[in-house]
């Protein structure tokens, strides 16, 4: 029972200074909080598996073009049916693809996202809904009865939970749909959408030429990992390419978790990086409290030689050094464990900001059961951490000496030489993060500076998606598309308004285009050439301050007629299908970064064609417009050129509605302006073109104010840390600085002598801290897509910073030092 003893001795210790003991704990908060929030984060986006039996092993089958990586990408529904049927590796092979679905229930109005799938989807989860059935082969493919299972919150919102749902039917795009089961609470498989339809491809009307896009899901089998899938699959899609090598050259598959799949893989080594900042965070912290600790066992080395010298056992006083350690990390643990909870609290408010729709079912963080078990371990092993070297140094001891030693708590050469490397340490590891974390700051600010070819100050918008059920005919749609805008324009505080198939800063995928008479030109990524396909209907790009540098823009006279018309439903993932004879009426407007890239050198391209690898149908340019960025402003994304082509020739189903708005009620006036046309269409996603603008800097945004608060934290643990460390050391030199007083020593040179130690470690530590960030930093900003950018003013800035913060740490306790009386010092025993 002697180590509830030695528990009391060290709490009584710990008591006789609560301002250090607190001050210590604090430490100690910090360092644990920051490390258990950003390992909490990281697992609940990247490391936990689906919750689901079988969750380890449930991954993504995406494609690869030419080498390059697709990850969250749609296959072609060929390649998805002989990776079914041959793969010997992958089990319960599966696909699944979103739609835009209007929903009406009773009146009410609104729009969700739905997932089509083959009646196998609910298998491959095990999950059961709690009321009803679920759809069956018989319900899938072209004309079988329409029926839907929705989700536990919508039968809750329209249906009150009531259980006559399944005698119910809804209106989903227009048309009445069957509801005949319900999924569990939380339920949300293969993304967070909450109406699942049965799959409407019909496979005998497939070929290699039409096959449309579908994302594949699929279960590793046992006893094969993750590489070893990858090469099955490269062999299946070779076998693919050598049998049809017009729409399989230079495509392959791989197979990717679902976390890795949304994050994408290059996200890994950001999150190492921010990992190891994290855990240096708390290698400070470990620094810190060890020298503390460290100074206290140098104050009471006296005491504890006198101890030793009457026969206490030397385990038992190194377990009295462990116990303080052993309390303070745990009260410091507590206390970050609350300050982790309320951040990933936060965090999960802020993830819904820079998510276009709702982030995936498994970004639920939080404390979770296994979190908090190595958070205990975490605990325990930085208690060993900070505790052992103050005990070795106990134990390690010269009784004989320090008995014979006339002073109280002088620090011997050795201890005073481990205080000194764990400040350059600290100063190092401060140095480094606080700089990565100025630079990425650097990096967003740059980022929401960049112009995207477009006016988006007062510019409101809000999607709408036209049914096929409805708006099936050419003149149907261009008359919808007419009376919104007529509409919009006419509105009190509208100026200009406008619609488009994709927004500027938008996600737009990239389709390939062949040059009229010209070579196939090397994209950046791919062989085949690629731009963004935007469809506009006239006057849009006007609306929104984009004007022509060659030829003329958009008109209304640029139609077709209705024998050369077909509908084109745009996908989830943004294809179209257009079919037809050439015609010398369809327009194009190209933005500049599309001549420079792919008519480089050429003075006049009015005139000259294009179209799309997959259609037959050719565009005659008119026009050439600034370029618009439509994505994000860093990566490929940004110089990816585009093709604007009308509304009024390519119709599509879902649309953007724009409008430049000096008032605030923007939202009400779009949704009057829609459901005057159509009170069966819900308005969604209405927001400021800036929000969009901001959603995409809002992750790295998110990603540079941890690092900064890591560097903050860090330069803050060093701090005072150093701060500390040199109180400690300078009152117990007071009787050193008596003497020196009064043999005649200045006030400055007493202040200089103390300042220089401080100094000396500050330039050890910025030596072996800046190289660091100098290496790892611009690694970064290239793993995050943005261009490199000279940082070496941004480490003289660190540096300085840093200097001021150890200088004022190590001058409030030289002043003190020097503002001593020498009597006092003298008379000290």
């Amino acid at each position: 029972m002697t180590w509830i003893f030695d528990l009391k001795y060290a709490l009584r210790l710990l008591l006789k200074r609560p301002g250090a003991a607190l001050f210590t704990v604090a430490i100690m908060a910090c360092g644990l909080g920051l490390c258990i929030y950003m390992y909490s984060v990281i697992n609940g986006l990247m490391l936990k598996p689906l919750p689901f039996q079988d969750g380890e092993r449930m991954l993504m089958v995406s494609p690869s073009i030419n080498g390059v990586r697709l990850g969250d990408s749609p296959v072609s529904y060929m390649d998805y049916l002989d990776i079914r049927d041959r793969s010997r590796r992958l089990e319960d092979v599966g696909y699944f693809y979103g739609e835009v679905a209007n929903l009406s229930v009773d009146g009410q109005v609104a729009r969700y996202m739905a997932i089509r799938s083959e009646a196998d989807l609910f298998d491959f989860t095990h999950t059961q809904p709690v009321i009803g059935r679920l759809f069956n082969s018989s319900e899938t493919g072209e004309g079988a009865n329409p029926v839907v299972v929705i989700g536990y919150q919508l039968w809750q919102t329209y249906f009150g939970g009531a259980q006559d749902v399944l005698s119910r039917s809804v209106l989903i795009n227009g048309v009445s749909t069957r509801v005949i089961g319900v999924m569990p609470e939380g339920y949300a498989f293969p993304m967070n959408h909450p109406l699942w339809l049965p799959s409407d491809l019909e496979p005998t009307k497939i070929t290699e030429e039409n096959a449309p896009e579908v994302f594949v899901f699929a279960k590793r089998a046992g006893g094969f990992s993750i590489a070893d899938v990858d090469i099955e699959l490269t062999q299946i899609m070779s076998l693919r390419e050598q049998r049809f090598p017009e729409s399989n050259a230079g495509r392959s598959a791989f197979a990717i978790t679902f976390m890795d799949s949304f994050l994408g893989e290059d996200s890994k080594p950001v999150f190492l990086v921010m990992l190891v900042a994290v855990g240096c965070v708390l290698l400070l912290a470990c620094c810190n409290v060890s020298n503390l600790l460290l100074v206290r066992a140098s104050e009471r080395a006296k005491e504890t030689a006198v101890r030793a010298a009457l026969g206490a056992p030397t385990l038992r006083l190194m377990m009295q050094m462990m116990w303080e350690s052993l309390i303070l990390c745990f009260a410091g643990g507590l206390v970050g464990l609350l300050l982790a909870g309320w951040g990933l609290s936060v965090t999960n408010d802020v993830i819904v900001s820079f998510v276009p729709d709702k982030p995936p079912f498994w970004w639920q963080l939080g404390l979770e059961v296994d979190v908090l078990v190595k958070a205990m371990g975490l605990v325990l092993v930085t208690a060993l951490l900070t505790g052992l070297l103050p005990a070795w140094k106990i134990a390690g001891g010269d009784i004989n000496q320090i008995l014979r030693d006339g002073t109280r708590g002088a620090q011997s050469r050795r201890s005073g030489r481990i205080s000194r490397g764990l400040v350059v340490f600290e100063v190092a590891l401060s140095c480094a993060v606080l700089a990565i974390g100025i630079l990425l700051s650097l990096v967003v600010y740059q980022a929401t500076k960049i112009d995207y070819g477009v006016e988006y100050k007062d510019v409101y918008s809000a999607k709408v998606n036209l049914p096929e059920a409805s708006y099936s005919t050419l003149e149907e749609r261009q008359t919808f598309y007419r009376r919104l805008t007529d509409e919009l324009r006419q509105m009190p505080g509208v100026s200009a308004a406008g619609i488009m198939s994709r927004l500027p800063a938008e996600y737009t995928p990239a389709r390939k285009v062949l040059i009229e008479g010209g070579d196939r030109v090397q994209s950046e990524q791919y062989l085949l050439p690629q731009a963004n396909d935007v469809v506009v209907y006239p006057g849009t790009l006007e609306a929104l301050g984009v004007r022509p540098e060659q030829g003329r823009m958009l008109s209304m006279s640029d139609t077709l007629s209705g024998s050369e018309f077909e509908t084109e439903s745009e996908s989830e993932a943004g294809d179209e299908s257009e079919t037809g004879s050439q015609d010398s009426g369809r327009v194009a407007v190209v933005s500049r970064s599309f001549v420079d890239r792919y008519w480089p050198g050429e003075t006049n391209v009015i005139g000259k064609r294009l179209r799309w690898a997959e259609d037959d149908q050719w565009y005659r340019v008119i026009g050439v417009v600034p370029h618009v960025i439509h994505g994000r402003p860093f990566g490929p994304g940004k110089r990816m050129p585009t093709v604007y082509r009308s509304l009024l020739q390519a119709p599509v189903s879902q649309i953007s509605v724009i409008a430049t708005h000096t008032g605030t009620a923007y939202h009400q006036q779009i949704e009057q302006a829609v459901s005057g046309l159509d009170a069966s269409l819900p308005v969604y996603l209405s927001k400021p073109l800036s929000n969009i603008v901001h959603r995409n800097t809002a992750g790295l945004t998110f990603i540079s104010v941890l690092f900064n608060l890591f560097g903050l934290a860090a330069i803050l643990l060093a701090g005072s840390g150093i701060y500390g460390v040199m109180s400690r050391t300078t009152a117990q030199r007071y009787q050193e600085i008596g003497v020196r007083r009064a043999l005649g020593a200045s006030n400055a040179g007493v202040m200089i002598m103390i300042l220089k130690q401080g100094w000396w470690q500050l330039g050890i530590g910025l030596a072996m801290g800046i190289p660091v960030a100098a290496v790892v930093g611009p690694k970064l900003v290239l793993v995050l897509g943005h261009n490199p950018i000279s940082i070496w003013w941004l480490l003289a800035l660190t540096s300085v910073f840093i200097a001021a913060i150890v200088s004022l740490a190590t001058l409030v306790p030289a002043r003190k030092a020097v503002n001593i009386c020498p009597m006092d010092a003298l008379r000290e025993q």
